[in-house]
């Protein structure tokens, strides 16, 4: 009986720890990102804070599942081993993965471009 209660209660621990860490929402947050010219293979790491502005809007955005868009991109993000290309003039992301495109609003765009000029000059040569 004692061996049974024992169990028990190592049981409802274990749940509880399951519970508790769902609750918290301890999903890994997004973290690491690379960006490069797409003719150029220089690859910049980008910080938390700068991958977080990016991923913000890359998830909250409203993807266009009809494919990629027509416009030339001038670099290649990689964020949390996802490959986006974009496009810095007209502010659209392609993920030619899953063939979808993502527009950004011109606020966005200046807040995108405003990180990526840090480290690569923007804009096709």
């Amino acid at each position: 009986m004692k061996r049974v209660l024992v169990l028990f209660g190592v049981l409802i621990c274990m749940l509880s720890f399951v519970a508790c860490d769902k609750a918290t929402g301890s999903e890994a947050p997004v973290t690491s990102g690379i960006i490069t010219r797409t003719e150029e293979d220089k690859i910049y790491d980008l910080t938390e804070e700068e991958v977080k502005i990016i991923a913000d809007i890359i998830e909250n955005g409203t993807w266009n599942t009809e494919g990629t868009a027509e416009c030339a991109n001038d670099c290649k993000l990689i964020i949390d081993e996802r490959t986006y290309y974009y496009h810095s003039e007209c502010g659209t992301f392609n993920d030619k993965e899953n063939n979808q495109n993502l527009p950004v609003t011109d606020e966005e765009k200046e807040s995108i471009n405003a990180v990526l000029a840090q480290y690569i000059t923007l804009g096709l040569e």
